[in-house]
This record gives structure tokens, C-alpha cells and sequence, in this order.
């Protein structure tokens, strides 16, 4: 696995656009806001780790679908704190499940790093 500092990078890869009844209730909400928002690889793992199962991200729209939606849902405050918080109980040896944390990050990096 690569570096995910190498994700860092001017031009980031065009990732699928997420939209449809499969991820969102479209009843009675005619509009569609399409934004970019900037995501730390970090926070990308914070979006997967203890919201997502390991079969919620075996492809890549199921990947990004489910950042989606922890990022509409929780909002980049709270990502940035559970990135925090993983990575501080990384530290203590308080991972409940470092092999997850190990798939999403792996996950991660492979649908960034070409």
C-alpha cells in the first residue's frame, strides 16, 4: 500500500458522482446541490470506520456513496474529530477493530493512488 501522502496532490481523480434513490430519499425534494468538499485521507477513513461494514465497500461507488452520505449526514466537524479520535486511540492500543481500520484505509489509497 501506498503512502497516503501521496494522495496529496494538485489535480485529485475524478471520483463518481453519487446521487439517485439508492442513497438518498428523492420524494418531495425536486432540487439537486452538487458540491465539492475537501476531504483529508484521514477524515475519508473517519467517514468509513464505525459507520460502514466491510461489505458496504467493496466498490468504489459503494465506497464513495457511504463517505457521502456520513459527510451529509454528520457533517466535516465530526469527521475531523472521529479522525481525531482514531487516531489517538490508535495510539493507546484502543482500536476496537484495527483490521477494519486497516481494509478502509487500504480501500481508501487504492481508490486514490492510481
Amino acid at each position: 500500500m501506498r503512502d497516503p501522502a501521496d494522495c496529496r496532490r494538485a489535480d485529485p481523480p475524478p471520483l463518481p458522482v453519487i446521487s439517485g434513490s439508492r442513497w438518498f430519499e428523492p420524494e418531495g425534494r425536486p432540487f439537486i446541490v452538487r458540491i465539492e468538499v475537501p476531504l483529508a485521507f484521514d477524515e475519508m477513513v473517519a467517514a468509513l470506520y464505525g459507520v460502514a461494514e466491510p461489505g458496504d465497500i467493496t466498490g468504489d461507488h459503494d465506497l464513495i456513496g457511504t463517505v457521502v452520505v456520513t459527510v451529509t449526514l454528520e457533517g466535516l466537524p465530526a469527521l475531523a474529530e472521529r479522525a481525531a479520535r482514531i487516531r489517538r486511540d490508535e495510539q493507546r492500543g484502543a482500536i476496537e477493530s484495527p483490521a477494519f481500520l486497516a481494509l478502509c484505509r487500504q480501500r481508501v489509497a487504492a481508490l486514490l493512488v492510481p
